[in-house]
């Protein structure tokens, strides 16, 4: 990787810019991007989605968060490239930084198209506090990317309404409606995710998020969609017609706005590019706010509701099937050993069995041991860790359904586990019903539920450097904001938005030990009114899939612990049970009886498996 970093500095030397930012981000602001904007992990060799980038003639920065660090520390190994772990003490920011750097008559550059309009700004502030210039109108990874994939084009296809719940042009009416609340004439939104929200269209254009480059614009009475034509199917575009939205090319989409005069426009500048700000006329006044579809899209109609658990289902039968067939063979594999890739690549096929399916939601993570510890551990086969009879094993993995979106981790005994390895699994069990349980009234945001998850763990010293949920589109990106449950305050608090019916929410607690291993259970849940208290809210579970008995320590777990953990088990076992064969039943009962408590040596006993 020092190679494209010295081919980026004799561009930068050559162009006259002193530092160049490059972050991990498209045109869309997406937060998984595709393999044409992968611009970092060119220049660096680091295959992260949550990172930036900064280079200049003396040295290369990577700031990236908690998710990362362990990954990141081995892949910029030997690429002249620092890690800075943000949020850590004594870390600066990247904008701190720069204000550190950044010296009078420098240049600093970055693409005005990967970079927020509000990102920019504050960029812009910066170089004129130090005396320095900006330069946004080159793209220089581009100049020195010789192989560079090209942008994707992949087919464009209707989302059936009875899948979504409602048309386009429902969906428009709504967004209107807020608009006329906000004074704006025009909305615009560069995110993929409300554009294949709105039009009922999905695509894959970026791996595992079902959607596809564009840009749209409302109008009171009209609205416009740009595309790339040539990816659009002959059912999408009627659909489309029949919904009374325009196509217009995607590149055109800049010089169209830049034509727009004396217009209230809504638009996020966290999300809508520093090009496009920079392409609007001085004669509109820009309201900054949130997007109408942002929230609206949050909220799950009865029809996605209705979807979600349907798909969940089928989801927690094919995840049985794969957990089945983990705990018996890696023990009974003498001399063969599995791994991980192929544990991944067995449980992507059971998935894609489904006539409903899609894609995956995510690339799985299948991780054993030490590998673990990585949140976000990717294996090749090339890389992949054989699964040995002994420790823990860690799968995090969920589709796209027709119906549906689903998202799950699991950690189960694949052997004999050490006491650390069972405590830290039993705490992230714990965290995970814990949160799922919770009970709060209107008006409660993510912030104010995250202790639920942490509090077993904070009591015997143990945290996770990453959020404990976050919102999951329906067959849309398995990252859907403003959902979350966080431990920091939000960046921007117009996102902190309180939880209400219909949202989707993963509860992922885990604990990571470098160079040992790493534990998360993951469920997804619905906010739902509850049964009893007018005025309050709490969880459904959406994931029906087992959770490994084998190493719970029990000595830490309460009354309440065992009691929350019996309840989900007993849940998935009747869900699933009449979906699966025979000895797959029989297994699925013993792994869901009931746990208590031995008073004499605090052992596991196991009832047979009945109503609890």
């Amino acid at each position: 990787m020092r190679e494209a970093l010295t081919a980026l500095r004799r561009e930068m030397k050559k162009q006259g810019i002193s530092f160049w930012i490059s972050p991990c981000q498209d045109a869309h602001g997406s937060e998984y991007i595709s393999a044409h904007d992968e611009c970092v992990r060119f220049l660096s060799g680091f295959t992260g989605d949550s990172c930036t980038l900064l280079v200049s003639a003396a040295g290369a920065w990577l700031w990236t968060d908690g998710r990362y660090f362990v990954q990141a520390e081995q892949e910029l190994k030997g690429s002249g490239v620092k890690l800075m772990k943000m949020g850590e003490p004594e870390v600066p920011t990247l904008e701190a930084f720069l204000r550190n750097m950044l010296k009078e008559g420098e240049v600093l550059g970055f693409c005005a198209e990967l970079i927020s309009a509000k990102q920019g700004r504050r960029y812009l502030q910066i170089a004129e506090e130090r005396g320095a210039t900006l330069r946004t109108d080159r793209d220089l990874p581009g100049r020195v990317w010789k192989e560079r994939p090209a942008r994707s084009k992949e087919p464009i296809w209707v989302h059936a309404e009875r899948y979504a719940g409602e048309s386009a042009a429902e969906k428009l009416k709504l967004v209107r409606e807020e608009m006329r609340e906000q004074g704006a004439t025009v909305f615009i939104t560069s995110a993929l995710g409300e554009s294949a929200w709105l039009t009922n269209l999905r695509g894959s254009d970026i791996a595992c998020n079902p959607v596809f480059l564009s840009y749209l614009v409302v109008k009171p009475h009209s609205a416009a969609i740009y595309l790339q034509k040539e990816a659009l199917t002959p059912e999408a575009e009627a659909y489309l017609h029949s919904q009374k939205i325009t196509v217009k090319r995607y590149d055109r989409f800049l010089k169209s706005i830049s034509l727009l005069k004396n217009e209230r426009l809504l638009m996020d500048s966290a999300v809508a590019s520093y090009a496009m700000l920079e392409a609007l006329d001085q004669s509109n006044e820009l309201l900054d706010g949130l997007s109408p579809i942002y929230v609206l899209k949050s909220v799950k109609n009865s029809t996605e509701i209705e979807g979600m658990k349907a798909c969940h289902i089928r989801d927690g039968v094919y995840l049985t099937r794969f957990l089945y067939w983990v705990k018996k063979h890696i023990r009974e594999a003498g001399e063969r050993c599995w791994t991980e890739t192929e544990l991944s690549d067995r449980l992507d096929a059971l998935r894609a069995e489904d006539p409903d399916y899609v894609s995956l939601s995510f690339p799985t993570i299948s991780a054993y041991g030490a590998n673990a510890a990585m949140c976000h551990y990717s294996a090749t086969p090339e890389s992949a860790a054989a699964v040995e009879p002994r420790g823990l094993y860690l799968v995090d993995s969920g589709a796209q359904y027709l119906d549906g979106t689903t998202d799950v981790t699991r950690t189960v005994a694949v052997g004999e586990t050490t006491e650390e390895e069972r405590q830290d699994y039993t705490l992230a069990v714990i965290g995970m019903l814990n949160l799922m349980g919770a009970v709060f009234p209107y008006g409660t945001r993510g912030m104010n539920l995250d202790t639920y998850a942490r509090q077993a763990m904070w009591a015997r010293g143990r945290d996770f450097n990453h959020g404990t949920g976050h919102g999951v589109g329906h067959l849309n990106n398995v990252h859907e904001m403003p959902v979350s449950v966080r431990f920091r305050p939000h960046p921007d608090p117009r996102r902190d938005l309180p939880f209400v019916p219909g949202m989707v929410t993963s509860d992922e607690p885990g604990i990571y030990i470098e160079g040992s291993h790493g534990v998360r259970s993951e469920n997804l849940i619905l906010c739902v009114p509850h049964p009893d208290y007018e005025g309050f809210y709490t969880f459904e579970a959406l994931t029906m899939a087992p959770l490994d008995p084998e190493p719970l320590e029990l000595s830490l777990m309460k009354k309440a612990d065992i009691r929350r953990f019996n309840r989900y088990q007993q849940l998935v076992y009747e869900t699933l049970a009449p979906l699966l064969g025979e000895e797959e039943r029989a297994w699925l009962a013993q792994l869901t009886a009931k746990i208590k408590k031995d008073k004499k040596d605090k052992h596991k006993k196991h009832e047979k498996n009945g109503k609890i």
